[in-house]
């Protein structure tokens, strides 16, 4: 990259440095003068940071894409597919200039301390999990030699993925059950140091990765899937080992509920409340109530309260939103326990879901499905819609009736497959970053196009949907040279064009299924 780091940079003077001179070296430099950054420091920053512009670089993208909320701010462009570059475009910037830097930082300051493996590794697994959705939101990006202040070629999206197969594995590997170890203990968000629980993240993101590139490179992704499962530490097992970032005090907590509530941005999106209603044979899913509230006079209340006999949503891309929406349109219910993912309410309970076991459930359920893993695909499918219900505060019994009214998995085809998706989608609310990927994956579930049509500001072809997010304006000022040459001038850096992984045309979709998954 041709922007140097500034963080890098004044680490570097202030951390590395000497003095001036070799000749001047001692006088310059006190004796206690700290020459390497405790780790934990850059490690707390990069997990926390990479949410704390979650607005611009979470919500008004993927969020919207994925269907689970609706805009009601008629000057908002995304739900319509325009880049904005004042929004979006931090992600890259923040990226490559901080977290990125700061995750390398860790691995070059420490790499000859013994005491400092599992704390490399911790960070070697995060920075894979965000190199990911990286690579996920724009395809081919600056990878290797990355981070240092030089500009480098892109990288395309398989030999990232490759990559990133093979540092998962390295990273889990290197993680030792060793007391002199190092430990992260606070400043590690997800799990306080637990090093077993970092196992399995690190493999169930793996399988994650492996199931991504399912339809593009299906004996990869076998091989991949059966290495995760079988790597040391195993995949998630329960719900205790779910992958969440708690919010950032230094950053105001820019979380849904200012969204919702604060701001009062978005609400349910229509397409997402639906499918709370036409799941199972019970009706209402039990997590609706418990996800979604009305906001009536700037109260918190029940759909009943509200006088509505179903949580509603709102429907998205509209140019110019329909006044009355945010009385029709639910919200985050903030005293249903759900805001802060079943903790016991407050600011600091909040946090963003980064994995949730009922994913890994569902992964399993489709590998299955595939037949790159033996198992029963229904029964790991129901177990994965149960451990959501757990997981949200479902009472059991209540739970139980739900999963028995759900269609079962009965063949290995589209039909089936659609099934599994749709109770994916819902399982992993909110987290839009994966509902987003799955969806251009499998194009499963059903979900709507702009109600007002694709914005004539947008890079996307009218009546179909958005596939990925153009490069930042800084990249394009600066690096033009090193991008994939299709994709090299702002006109050819369409949002239109499909990721490597993603490889089927939605507007081919025949009686709402595909013919390309399975």
């Amino acid at each position: 990259m041709k922007k140097i780091n500034i963080l890098l940079l004044a680490l570097c003077v202030l951390v590395f440095g000497n003095g001036c001179s070799d000749d001047f070296g001692d006088m310059n430099t006190p004796s206690d003068a700290v020459k390497v950054v405790n780790p934990s420091y850059f490690f707390s920053n990069m997990v926390q940071g990479g949410y704390a512009n979650y607005q611009r670089n979470v919500n008004l993208y993927p969020d919207f894409y994925s269907q689970y909320w609706s805009n009601i701010v008629s000057s908002f462009e995304s739900p319509r597919y325009e880049y904005i570059d004042g929004w979006i475009g931090n992600q890259w910037k923040e990226f490559y200039t901080d977290h990125l830097t700061e995750a390398l930082a860790i691995k070059d300051q420490n790499s000859e301390n013994p005491y400092a493996v599992n704390q490399i590794a911790c960070a070697e697994i995060w920075i894979c999990y965000f190199w990911s959705r990286m690579t996920d939101t724009y395809g081919d990006i600056p990878y290797t030699g990355a981070g240092y202040g030089e500009e480098v070629p892109y990288t395309s999206q398989k030999d990232i993925y490759y990559d990133l197969f093979k540092r998962l594995d390295e990273a889990v590997k290197a993680l030792v059950d060793d007391a002199s170890q190092q430990s992260y203990g606070e400043y590690d968000h997800l799990y306080k140091g637990d090093i077993d629980k970092w196992r399995k993240f690190g493999n169930s993101l793996r399988l994650r990765l492996a199931m991504r590139i399912s339809n593009v490179d299906a004996a990869k992704a076998e091989a991949e899937v059966i290495a995760a499962i079988g790597a040391p530490g195993g995949i998630m097992t329960s719900n205790d080992d779910v992958a969440k970032v708690g919010m950032w005090s230094s950053g105001w907590y820019d979380y849904l509920h200012q969204m919702a509530w604060n701001w009062d941005n978005i609400r349910s999106s229509k397409t997402f409340t639906n499918y709370c209603y036409n799941q199972s044979t019970v009706g209402e899913d039990p997590r609706t109530p418990i996800w979604f509230a009305y906001k009536v006079d700037g109260k918190n209340v029940s759909k009943e309260e509200a006088g509505y006999d179903e949580y509603g949503g709102v429907l998205n891309g509209y140019n110019t939103v329909p006044p009355d929406a945010k009385d029709y349109g639910c919200t985050i219910n903030l005293e249903g326990g759900y805001i802060d993912f079943v903790g016991d309410g407050g600011e600091n309970k909040m946090y963003n879901p980064v994995m949730f076991y009922s994913e890994v459930l569902f992964l399993q359920a489709e590998a299955a499905m595939r037949g790159y893993i033996s198992g029963n695909a229904d029964e790991l499918y129901k177990e994965g819609i149960k451990a959501s219900m757990d997981y949200v505060g479902v009472e059991s019994t209540t739970a139980e009736a739900y999963v028995d009214g759900v269609s079962s998995i009965t063949a290995n085809d589209e039909a089936n497959l659609k099934k599994l998706i749709t109770q994916k989608w819902l399982a992993n609310f909110p987290n839009g970053v994966e509902a987003w990927a799955d969806f251009r994956r499998t194009d499963y579930p059903d979900i709507t196009l702009p109600v007002d049509g694709v914005s004539g500001n947008a890079s996307v072809a009218a009546d179909t949907w958005v596939k990925r997010i153009r490069y930042s304006d800084n990249a394009h000022n600066q690096e033009e040279d090193m991008m994939p040459e299709a994709l090299n001038s702002v006109d050819k850096d369409r949002m239109d064009i499909k990721v490597w992984w993603d490889t089927a045309d939605t507007k081919n979709k025949a009686g709402g299924l595909m013919s390309s998954n399975l």
